[in-house]
């Protein structure tokens, strides 16, 4: 009888533990950095992004900072989150995550907004949509 209550309360916690730690994995952060340049100063990014289900609404960034969001990816493999990108002088679109081109590569994905097209982790840059 005692054995079995101990296997019980053992199987509890690793339920709870396998259920914590899927719940932390499963969350994606989306980050984007103004990294546009002025000839004075940075000019402030405006952002608006959405899916089909959310509209985050516009955002404001100046020059350096960052403005982030959080979602769970679907079960199916379909989550896009797209945006729009507005500064004097340019406006233009891109798909911020695609999650078949994105959940591999990034649980935290750092886009830096550059004139040319968005860079993921400053490093890989994209074009803008057409």
């Amino acid at each position: 009888m005692y054995s079995s209550i101990k296997l019980f309360i053992v199987f509890v916690i690793i339920l709870v533990f396998l259920q914590a730690s899927s719940e932390a994995s499963g969350k994606t952060t989306v980050a984007i950095v103004n990294n546009l340049q002025g000839a004075v100063a940075p000019p402030v990014l405006t952002v608006h992004c959405q899916s089909k289900d959310d509209d985050l609404g516009f955002h404001r960034i100046r020059g350096g900072l960052v403005w982030e969001f959080s979602f769970r990816p679907s079960f199916f493999g379909n989550t896009l989150f797209f945006c729009s990108f507005e500064w004097p002088g340019g406006f233009h679109h891109f798909d911020i995550y695609v999650e078949k081109r994105d959940f591999d590569r990034c649980g935290y994905c750092i886009w830096h907004v550059k004139p040319d097209g968005p860079c993921f982790r400053n490093s890989e840059c994209e074009k803008w949509n057409p």
